[in-house]
């Protein structure tokens, strides 16, 4: 790793990903490699994950039930998509709805793959509803963490954007690695427990950072 610079050499990045590869299968979290390591820019680390929806923009539009007052507002949580498929089906009470119909599931598919224009990592995602379709950047957008929204927001057409994904050669969701080796190098500097940044200690450090913005949250495991 370059300590100033903060970034990484594809061959240190193919080493990082193959030690957190190594860590991951011990924690059984989930991830695999893929692509050809030998031919630079070639390999990735992917991820699926399936995670409960929780955002308010996906209640219903439809009008408030009679006589709802003292319902607890979970129970009538739907989807547009399910409201649409099954409205004939679904009791007109949102009191006796099923749990199963107030969660929409979401896939996420992560690959974590190096830039070789910005020599760092690259996170790129893709996510699915429950039918199989792809959400829209409108839709990640409004997905983004709380507590990142404000910042990611403000520059989202510089920030999070849809790329073609440097292997697979179709559409992915991507976080910019623009500003992602002067926020490493930040992090070596300002960590006096790490004289460095590299391997195993790079690969967590920046996907526990940039990971969170879309979801995606290492099990304490990884920092033991």
């Amino acid at each position: 790793m370059n300590d100033v610079m903060g970034t990484i050499s594809y061959e240190e990045f193919t080493g990082s990903c193959l030690e957190f590869l190594k860590l991951s299968q011990e924690l059984q979290d989930g991830w695999e490699a893929k692509g050809n390591a030998q031919q630079e820019g070639n390999f990735y680390l992917m991820k699926l994950e399936r995670v409960e929806d929780v955002l308010q923009d996906s209640l219903p539009p439809r009008e408030k039930y009679s006589g709802d007052k003292d319902v607890n507002t979970k129970d009538s949580i739907e989807t547009i998509d399910i409201m649409e498929e099954c409205d004939d089906l679904c009791p007109e009470d949102p009191s006796v709805i099923d749990n199963d119909y107030s969660k929409t599931i979401i896939t996420y598919e992560y690959h974590i793959t190096y830039s070789i224009s910005y020599s760092v990592p690259v996170l790129f995602f893709n996510a699915y509803n429950h039918s199989g379709k792809l959400l829209t950047l409108e839709e990640m957008w409004r997905r983004v963490s709380p507590q990142h929204s404000k910042q990611i927001l403000h520059q989202k057409w510089e920030s999070l954007t849809q790329q073609e994904h440097p292997v697979l050669g179709r559409p992915f969701y991507q976080l910019h690695p623009c500003n992602t080796a002067k926020l490493m190098a930040e992090f070596s500097k300002n960590r006096k427990d790490l004289v460095t940044l590299k391997g195993l200690r790079y690969m967590i450090s920046w996907l526990s950072t940039f990971g969170q913005v879309v979801g995606l949250k290492l099990p304490i495991s990884y920092f033991q």
